[in-house]
């Protein structure tokens, strides 16, 4: 008797189950898109795409989705979509029963902003990508200028370490790239240095926050190695005889560091 109540309570339980999945699959078809919630999943305080912004971008490139039925939208094509924006690193869109309409987005992370030697203006992310600079969004990033050539026209993504399409007008912005993430990521030189410059003999200069000189870092050829160099002159060498005595710093040589006066 109790192996007959056994099986007929798991086929009511089955039952159940596909009764209410069946409701609910009904509600599903019924519901209308009434609201779109953005999730942020990166850790960014700026927003490059806000909510208004996925709704004209979603209305320009598809249907409109506010108003239409939940199981009528293509959600593979509003990731495609909304990750096809230079600013997206990636989307996930998912929808539930009452209505809403969920895209969790993470953004890019902007390292260096770069001016080229047309005054063009444009950013690189830690990742390589380039990006154009953002009318909505103000950041304050290390500068990169100078004979930097290369000029996106962000018809396409752009992704400086492609293999397939590498000149050295890429690699100058794969260089800075380096010294740029060196410097983010170092305390001593995010707080020091404010402008990277490439000069006619494609070598670096590097412009300090505090004091006047120019800091002649040339290629980057064993960069950490003169950044360590740098460190040392600064907290030993400008301890004593002060940051505004010297016009230059010249690292391009293997043992040295050559400080001239004004």
């Amino acid at each position: 008797m109790k192996k007959y109540l056994n099986i007929a309570f798991w086929i009511f339980v089955g039952i159940y189950f596909f009764v209410v999945l069946g409701f609910v699959s009904s509600r599903q078809k019924k519901a209308l898109c009434t609201s779109i919630n953005v999730i942020y999943i990166d850790s960014l305080e700026y927003r490059f795409v806000n909510k208004d912004d996925l709704i004209q971008l979603i209305d320009e490139k598809d249907e409109k989705v506010l108003g239409r039925p939940m199981n009528e939208l293509n959600i593979a094509n509003l990731e495609k979509i909304i990750s096809a924006q230079p600013y997206v690193k990636s989307a996930e869109v998912y929808t539930e029963i009452n209505g809403v309409l969920n895209v969790k987005i993470a953004q890019r992370l902007p390292i260096v902003r770069i001016i080229n030697s047309n005054n063009k203006s444009y950013y690189i992310d830690k990742e390589g990508y380039l990006l154009p600079v953002s009318k909505k969004v103000s950041l304050r990033l290390l500068v990169a200028s100078g004979n930097i050539n290369f000029s996106p026209d962000f018809d396409t993504t752009i992704y400086i370490f492609d293999n397939k399409d590498i000149d050295k007008n890429k690699k100058v912005l794969q260089d800075i790239l380096v010294l740029a993430d060196f410097i983010n990521n170092n305390d001593f030189w995010k707080a020091q240095i404010q402008q990277i410059y490439l000069n006619d003999k494609n070598e670096f200069e590097l412009v300090p926050l505090v004091g006047a000189q120019i800091i002649y870092f040339g290629t980057i050829k064993n960069y950490k190695k003169k950044f360590k160099k740098l460190e040392i002159t600064y907290k030993k060498g400008f301890l004593y005889k002060g940051w505004n005595k010297y016009k230059s710093i010249n690292l391009k040589y293997e043992h040295q560091v050559i400080c001239e006066k004004k």
